[in-house]
């Protein structure tokens, strides 16, 4: 940085003493976003305003939360001159604990996310006793530095946590994947089918998370988007199972996912391990 923009820096750090703004970057998607939310609320509580920079293209995704839009969030224009830009996510990632137990996060799903939110309402095609794997695929695999970052054996991964949970609860009624790459999972999660009957299911990301979010029984991959619904079904639907993987990131915390419930079960191992797939 040059003696001109440090200074330049530390001028604007001396006016800019009003409210926390997180200035949110263009990658950041709604399961990223949703955290930026319980950090939002956290400074409320403490009655020190903040609030999340609105990237135009999130703001599709952010209606199925209205509360959480109104309450916190704020376009460019309506950032002002002293509101202080932050990244409260950076140099997180190495103190987050083992699991995620966050004391906000309850009333935060309560009082932010749920109301007038389309996810009160529960899909009518989920039996009671259904078992809603979900599948990341996407840019995962897609973009090679995410592969690098987050790719693992889906197959073996899934085969895994589906055996886990019959061992434990017996098989389930149905199966309904929930996938960004249907098509992928009717090509290679065919061994499914002989667990229970497989129905992979289409619809759009609000769909999708309606069905995470009230899956009587729950197959998680590493997934800030999947992680939401886990933990907002987990509010409505308190007693359900939720399975999910050890592993999130390679190039955080040696892999570990610091953001499980307590409650849910972890998958600590796979056949063939934790290693990035060649595809």
């Amino acid at each position: 940085m040059s003696l001109l923009r440090a200074a330049r820096v530390r001028a604007l750090d001396m006016v800019r003493r009003g409210r926390e703004v997180a200035w949110c970057p263009e990658w950041m998607n709604l399961g990223n976003l949703l955290y930026i939310g319980v950090w939002a609320l956290e400074g409320e509580s403490r009655g020190s305003p903040r609030r999340i920079l609105l990237q135009p293209s999130k703001a599709a995704s952010l209606a199925v939360f209205p509360e959480l839009r109104r309450r916190f969030f704020v376009e460019r224009s309506e950032v002002r001159f002293t509101d202080r830009r932050v990244m409260p996510w950076s140099g997180r990632e190495e103190h987050e604990p083992d699991r995620y137990d966050d004391p906000l996060l309850v009333p935060y799903i309560e009082q932010v996310l749920l109301p007038g939110s389309p996810l009160n309402s529960a899909p009518e095609d989920l039996d009671d006793d259904a078992m809603v794997v979900n599948v990341r695929r996407g840019d995962y695999f897609s973009v090679p530095e995410h592969r690098a970052a987050f790719g693992i054996d889906t197959v073996a991964y899934t085969l895994e946590a589906v055996r886990a949970s019959v061992d434990a609860h017996g098989a389930p009624s149905s199966i309904v994947v929930v996938s960004d790459d249907t098509a992928w999972c009717r090509e290679y999660l065919r061994a499914l089918d002989d667990v229970a009957p497989v129905r992979v299911r289409e619809g759009s990301a609000t769909d999708d998370l309606a069905a995470l979010v009230h899956a009587p029984r729950l197959i998680l991959p590493n997934s800030t988007f999947s992680y939401w619904g886990g933990y907002i079904g987990d509010v409505i639907h308190p007693e359900r199972e939720v399975v999910a993987p050890w592993f999130f990131d390679r190039t955080a915390r040696g892999g570990k996912a610091g953001q499980l419930r307590p409650s849910w079960h972890r998958i600590d191992e796979i056949p063939g391990g934790w290693g990035e797939p060649a595809a």
